[in-house]
């Protein structure tokens, strides 16, 4: 990742800083809408303690894009978990398209073409 994509992902989470749990929020809402079977894998998680979860992940990967070493552990951690849980590499798909409709809600007319690109 070069540095003006860097600096876009971080001023864009910078921006929806005061609203992470909204952009929590509009991911999850966005997700089991386009993809009904991951509702299930939510069936029994308690989803206040689960978007908490979601910004915290996040947001270290944000404030660690120049140290992706120290990110290797804790994203891999995550994979597996949530190869345990019964996601599908094609189900990342979904969830990018998810994210970028949660940033892009937050953000308005900011998450331009270039936002998205560096997300």
């Amino acid at each position: 990742m070069n540095a003006e994509r860097k600096r876009l992902v971080l001023e864009s989470w910078e921006a929806i800083g005061r609203n992470h749990d909204g952009v929590a929020v509009a991911f999850y809402d966005r997700l089991f809408e386009i993809d009904s079977g991951a509702r299930a894998l939510f069936a029994k998680t308690n989803m206040v303690a689960q978007r908490a979860k979601f910004v915290q992940m996040l947001g270290d990967i944000v404030r660690n894009l120049d140290l992706p070493r120290e990110l290797i552990p804790t994203v891999s951690a995550l994979g597996r978990r949530h190869v345990d849980y019964g996601v599908r590499d094609a189900d990342y798909d979904r969830v990018r398209e998810a994210l970028f409709a949660a940033v892009a809600a937050e953000l308005g007319a900011g998450f331009t073409d270039e936002v998205r690109d560096a997300w």
